[in-house]
């Protein structure tokens, strides 16, 4: 999909290894609910740290979206860009890992990337802040991951909200 800058005015992107299961599966989560809202106001896209390129979700990822009346069979996996930070306002991460990366090899833009399950929590257990791969896992281990990220957007759903209605309104002026 071609980047219409002048259109697009807050874009979030979702980070996981491959970009064929975790990240696709948010992607496609958050589009159906904020893109009802904000239109073509909002990007939501996702890539991979392992620099992937031309991959298909995985059935499995493929399976467990359709289950929700997500559509990600068309997915194309792509490995992180640094023009993809750049031009995100929001990067979410599914493991600590993917934060480290992005922190050591971006450390400019460290304000804004955020692992999904600790974003807007004042408390956490350290011990639970990743979310798992599924891939070459059972096809249950998908739809617990799918559940997961669906459970954690939901959760901060109300904040990415504010938060782009704030960076609208700054921009009207």
């Amino acid at each position: 999909m071609a980047l219409n800058l002048d259109q697009v005015k807050f874009i979030i992107l979702f980070i996981c290894s491959g970009n064929s299961c975790r990240s696709p599966m948010a992607e496609g989560l958050l589009k159906k609910k904020l893109y009802p809202k904000f239109g073509e106001l909002v990007h939501i896209h996702s890539a991979g740290t392992l620099g992937i390129d031309g991959n298909p979700a995985t059935l499995n990822s493929v399976k467990a979206a359709a289950e929700k009346d997500i559509d990600i069979s068309k997915h194309i996996s792509k490995g992180v860009r640094q023009s993809h930070i750049d031009e995100a306002d929001i990067v979410m991460v599914m493991e600590r890992y993917h934060k480290e990366y992005l922190d050591t090899l971006h450390p400019i833009s460290r304000e804004k990337v955020f692992l999904l399950k600790t974003f807007y929590k004042q408390y956490y257990d350290e011990d639970d802040i990743d979310i798992d791969d599924p891939i070459g896992r059972d096809y249950l281990f998908y739809q617990k991951t799918i559940d997961e990220i669906e459970r954690e957007l939901d959760r901060i759903l109300p904040e990415l909200e504010f938060l782009i209605q704030q960076k609208l309104k700054n921009l009207s002026y």
